[in-house]
Formats: C-alpha cells, sequence, structure tokens
C-alpha cells in the first residue's frame, strides 16, 4: 500500500506517508518499519537528486549556447529512484516510448550517470503518470486545450499521432510500442473515450484516427476497457500461489457460465473455494485488483457491461 502511495504522487510529496509511518513506529516499533521508513527517504532523495539534474540540464545547455526552441530546453522528466531491495516488486512491462518521449528520458539517464558515476538507471517504462496538454477537436467543431494525466503507455500512443497523418491501425502501434494488438486496443480506449481519436474497424483491423471533424464524433467506440487502475506492485509470492488456486476455479466458472460480473465471482469463490487449500477470505476490492490483472496478462477480458469473459483466441 505504501509503495503504490508514493509512486503515485507525482510531486514527491510524502508529508502524510511520514505522519502515517511515525504512528506505526509507535505502535509496531521502528526496527518493523525500517523497510518503509526506506522507501519514503528514497522519494524525498529522488526530489532531491531531480532537482539537481534539471538544474544541470539547464547549465549545460546556457553554456552550449543551443538556439533550439523554449520546448527543447524544457525538463519535462522525473523520477521516483527506489533502492530496490527495500522496495516490493513492482508490476514491469517491456515497452517502447515515442522516440521523442525516449530521447528526453534518456538526457535525464545521461545526466544522471554523471552526477551518480557508475550507477545507472533502470526504468519500469509502464510505470508513472504523463501530464499532457491536447489540441482537441469539440462537439461543435471548436479547438480547446485540454489537460491530461495518463500513463506512460497513453503517452506514448497519443504521441505516435503526431506522425502518419494521425491514422494509425492497432497492428501498427503494436509493432511501434512492441505491445500486444489487444492491449493497444484496451489502452487506445482511453483516447477514444476522451473524444480525442475516432475508432472505426477495416475487417480484421481496429483503425484509430484523430479526431478533426464533428463528424467524428459518430464513429463507435471500442469495446474494450482501460484497466488504468492496476496496481503498480506484485503480488508476494504466498499471495501469489493462493490467487493461482483462486485462477484455476476462476477459469473454470466462465468456461462453465461464459460471463460473470465481479459480484457473482465474488459469491461463487466463497463458495466452491473456500474448501481448497488456502480457503477464499478475499474482499471484492481484493478480487476486482486481481481480476484487472488477469485482464492484462489476456487471460479474461472485461466486456462493456462490465463481465469478465475468456479471450476467444
Amino acid at each position: 500500500m505504501l509503495a503504490d502511495k508514493l509512486l503515485a504522487s507525482v510531486n514527491f510529496n510524502t508529508d502524510e506517508e511520514v505522519h502515517n509511518l511515525e504512528l506505526l513506529m509507535l505502535r509496531f516499533g521502528e526496527s518493523s518499519m525500517r523497510q518503509c521508513e526506506i522507501m519514503v527517504k528514497d522519494i524525498g532523495d529522488s526530489k532531491r537528486i531531480s532537482n539537481n539534474i534539471h538544474s544541470a540540464m539547464r547549465i549545460s545547455k546556457q553554456s552550449a549556447g543551443s538556439n533550439s526552441n523554449s520546448d527543447d530546453n524544457e525538463t519535462v522528466v522525473d523520477a521516483a529512484i527506489i533502492s530496490h531491495i527495500f522496495w516490493p516488486s513492482l508490476q514491469k512491462q517491456s515497452m517502447k516510448h515515442h522516440p521523442r518521449i525516449q530521447a528526453k528520458v534518456d538526457e535525464f539517464s545521461d545526466e544522471y550517470h554523471k552526477y551518480k558515476t557508475p550507477r545507472k538507471l533502470v526504468w519500469f517504462q509502464q510505470l508513472g503518470q504523463v501530464e499532457l496538454e491536447l489540441d482537441v477537436i469539440e462537439e461543435n467543431g471548436e479547438v480547446s486545450t485540454k489537460e491530461f494525466s495518463c500513463s506512460p503507455i497513453h503517452a506514448t500512443l497519443i504521441t505516435h499521432f503526431e506522425d502518419n497523418g494521425g491514422v494509425w491501425s492497432a497492428r501498427e502501434l503494436s509493432d511501434e510500442t512492441g505491445l500486444s494488438e489487444d492491449i493497444i486496443r484496451k489502452k487506445m480506449s482511453y483516447w477514444v473515450n476522451n473524444n480525442v481519436v475516432s475508432f472505426t474497424r477495416s475487417g480484421n483491423q481496429a483503425i484509430y484516427e484523430l479526431i478533426s471533424s464533428e463528424d467524428d464524433f459518430q464513429n463507435s467506440h471500442d469495446s474494450f476497457y482501460d484497466d488504468e487502475d492496476a496496481p503498480l506492485v506484485s503480488l508476494g509470492a504466498k499471495e501469489e500461489e493462493e490467487w493461482q488456486t483462486f485462477e484455476s476455479f476462476i477459469m473454470g466458472m466462465l468456461s462453465n457460465f461464459g460471463s460473470l460480473p465481479l459480484d457473482r465471482i465474488h459469491n461463487m469463490l466463497k463458495t466452491y473455494a473456500a474448501g481448497s487449500e488456502h480457503g477464499y477470505k478475499k474482499s471484492p476490492q481484493q478480487l476486482s485488483t486481481f481480476l484487472q490483472q488477469m485482464c492484462t496478462q489476456e487471460k479474461i477480458e472485461r466486456g462493456g457491461d462490465g463481465q469478465f469473459k475468456l479471450i476467444k483466441r
């Protein structure tokens, strides 16, 4: 829980977590909270390191007498730099950033290496938050500027629409990012639902195009949902073993019933998994999180009606 809260903060603010940690230390002792204390310290150190790197980058560009525009001179990357042995395992998914985004990440990495030689950064590319400003077409045809807070995957996908005439297929985006077409369709639903791109089908292909007129709003939305609330922290070994047992029950239910809502799956697990080795004592919220992970792993999918079902191969 602490890892998710710390990594969700975009301004490195740890005041609330420090206060809660002090209360926990009073209750359980300092030694039991040592690992959490290091996690909070990492975030504080990250703020200081990022500020120093930003200052060094600005000085370097001024010394070089660069004639580049203000966008190029702006420092746009921050990083939460963690001591991995003291943190829980984080979700890791390989992906390729858009070259313009990757250039900014590489610039930060190079400056960090100079600052902390011989250390280098190893990035969790899909984690984090990106603040974007986009000029979008409203339904009345007017152009307005909107702010979005989204994941790096969303940012990379929409940045590609500055290229290729603003038209991409799911297959093309899959080739560019290294992500599966199913994940592309799930993630692109965020931009479809926010009326930034339109969605159509051409044969078996999902086609996405930047909305440029009122007519584009008539296109249907992709039926995939976006698991934006998926947790950042991986499950522990013991808990993962428990969920593997429950996963077999879930797969069997969906195979027999076709599709089921969250509450029905929860109630059936309480009935049928109660006699298993681990027993079932999870909350609906915990089950929801695990089902989202199964969707991310492309074992099941969630339809527009909110019901879960097996992915047809």
